[in-house]
């Protein structure tokens, strides 16, 4: 019996011994040494970072237009101011202005009309609190892309318009789209919400507007 096990495990030596030699032939072949770690031929790729500072303040300019209800569309202009609180949420105070046309019975009927025209002025002041919504790229072909945000804003403040000052609620959505990291370029599209009795009538208003323009951060 222990004749046979050392037969069997003579054998298993003996077949196993080959493969050793061949694997130390093959690497004396490659030149490899097992003493020495392989260190893998990989190229590395230069890779950019964002460029995006952390500017926490914004200054921006507009222009576009807005229907005031019941005095037809006008152009405006506008500007706003915004603190980025965190990555989400910023305050922006606001302000525009643009002038009333005329009504629709004004038109129709030759009669004296309803503002003076220093009353058809209508200028706005607010403050906005707005949360960025939808932050991604934009890609214009394969090669260049840009960062850009969806943002809502929710606010109030107080409207002039025929001569008399009036609450406003505003909503609004606005896109932007980063072409550096100190220059954006936007578009809004917002409703003002005012009462009003310049017809005769006491009632809330809705005054779209749709503006475009070029925002700074510092």
């Amino acid at each position: 019996m222990e004749n046979r096990l050392q037969r069997i495990l003579l054998t298993a030596i003996c077949s196993v011994l080959p493969l050793f030699s061949l694997a130390t032939q093959a690497n004396e072949r490659a030149g490899l040494d097992d003493d020495v770690p392989v260190k893998p031929n990989v190229e590395r790729r230069q890779i950019l970072e964002d460029k995006l500072d952390n500017e926490n303040f914004e200054f921006g300019l507009q222009a576009g237009a807005l229907s005031i209800e019941d005095f037809g569309t006008s152009g405006m202009l506008g500007a706003h101011f915004s603190y980025h609180m965190t990555e989400f949420f910023y305050l922006k105070a606001k302000a525009l202005s643009a002038s009333a046309g005329k009504t629709s019975f004004e038109r129709l009927v030759p009669s004296s009309p309803l503002l003076t025209d220093s009353q058809r002025e209508l200028t706005h002041i607010g403050l906005n609190v707005g949360y960025n919504l939808m932050p991604g790229e934009t890609f214009i072909g394969k090669n260049l892309a840009f960062n850009n945000v969806f943002s809502i804003e929710l606010g109030a403040g107080t409207t002039e318009f025929a001569g008399d000052d009036k609450f406003t609620m505003n909503f609004a959505a606005n896109y932007r789209v980063f072409f550096t990291d100190w220059i954006t370029w936007d578009l809004t599209m917002a409703d003002m919400i005012f009462d009003t009795q310049v017809t005769g009538e006491s009632k809330t208003t809705h005054n779209l507007s749709f503006a475009t323009g070029v925002a700074f951060y510092f």
